[in-house]
This record gives C-alpha cells, sequence and structure tokens, in this order.
C-alpha cells in the first residue's frame, strides 16, 4: 500500500479533508515539534505547512527528515489559487510549476536550472471536470501581472515541487480551486461561498491515487 501525504498550506483548506479522510491530528509527538499540524490514518498523513514558499519549504523538509521511516511516494497539494482566466470554483491540475520571482536579466524566466523536465513526478489528474494549467509560485498574493495566458497563482507548489525532487518522491499532485481572478476584493468575497471554497470534493477527483 503506497503512502500518501497530504501537503496543505492552511488549516482552513485541510479541515475538512481530514474530517472526511478520518484523519487524526498526531499531538506531542517527537515528530512534530516545529510550527505545523500534522493528522494521520494508516498510509495515509496530512500536513499543514502554513502560508508561504519559506513555510512550505522549512515543514515539508523537517517533516520529512522527523518521519524518515514513512516518506511518502506520493504527495498531494491542494488549496486555493488565484487565476488570469479561470473562472472561480473552477478546479484545476496542474502540469508545470513555476517559481514567479525567478527573474533576473540574463537568466531563464521563472525556472531554475538543475530540474530538467520534472523528472516525470508531476501527475495530472484526467477529468473533464478539471482544468490543466502551469502553475507560478508567488510570495504574495497576486493582483495583477504581465503573463497573458491562462494560469494560476499559488504561494506554495514551487517548494514543494523542489522538496520532492530532493527528496526523490515519486509523484507530485496538486489540484487547485480558482478563488478568484487575481483580485483581494473577490476572494474575501468568496470566503463564506461553501460551493467555491469547499475542498473536500477533491477526494473523488483523486479516487485512484487515495486508497
Amino acid at each position: 500500500m503506497k503512502k500518501v501525504l497530504f501537503v496543505i498550506a492552511m488549516e482552513k483548506e485541510a479541515k475538512d479533508i481530514a474530517k472526511k479522510l478520518e484523519l487524526n491530528e498526531i499531538k506531542n509527538d517527537k515528530h512534530n515539534n516545529y510550527n505545523s499540524k500534522i493528522y494521520r490514518k494508516d498510509n495515509i498523513s496530512l500536513l499543514i505547512t502554513g502560508i508561504g514558499k519559506q513555510q512550505t519549504a522549512i515543514n515539508l523538509t523537517q517533516y520529512l527528515e522527523n518521519n524518515k521511516e514513512n516518506i511518502p511516494d506520493t504527495i498531494i497539494n491542494i488549496g486555493y489559487v488565484g487565476s488570469t482566466n479561470t473562472k472561480i470554483g473552477a478546479w484545476v491540475s496542474v502540469d508545470k510549476i513555476y517559481n514567479y520571482e525567478w527573474n533576473i536579466p540574463g537568466e531563464q524566466r521563472y525556472s531554475i536550472d538543475g530540474f530538467k523536465d520534472n523528472n516525470g513526478i508531476i501527475k495530472v489528474i484526467k477529468n473533464k471536470q478539471v482544468k490543466v494549467l502551469p502553475c507560478y509560485s508567488a510570495e504574495s498574493f497576486v493582483t495583477s501581472t504581465d503573463i497573458k495566458d491562462d494560469v494560476i497563482f499559488d504561494m506554495e507548489l514551487h517548494s514543494i515541487y523542489l522538496v520532492c525532487q530532493m527528496y526523490n518522491i515519486k509523484e507530485l499532485i496538486s489540484l487547485k480551486k480558482v478563488s478568484d481572478n487575481l483580485s483581494l476584493e473577490d476572494y474575501y468575497n468568496n470566503i463564506d461561498m461553501k460551493k467555491v471554497m469547499e475542498l473536500e470534493s477533491c477526494l473523488e477527483l483523486l479516487d485512484n491515487f487515495v486508497k
């Protein structure tokens, strides 16, 4: 039975997924000695990292270092994103991952050398209800961009991707739900809209990956 780790930034994004999977919070555990929360049942674990690329990189790395007997085969990232063009409330499966701040003159924009072709670890959910788009991870909430294509923006996924490369994780799946179209006002207006902000329906889309 493969080991699955959900990596989610915020508790409000994670709580209904943890409840649906009947995961239990691991409290007062020697492995949980940093600023994050861990939930687990059998082969499925869930890590709440906190928001942003730095917190995500630190807390996911510490989790993997402190749980070497439980290194996951698959990491699944779930969360809210902004999008240039995709409608609010839609699910997106990520096929390419970029660092939005990596923009140095003379260097390749949005990427870091050394991680070529993602080594096949990024897995796309094939479902007619799910759009497939690239994701750009930013240091802050993106409200404007010069990118004209249909893309999404988050604040964690690029760090997750790099850590997966470091630890030779076999699969990385990222399912994101569009909460706004690059509008902080829209995001806060949608917080109380259950149909838009619910995330536990991701489990129906992940049926073949979470067993």
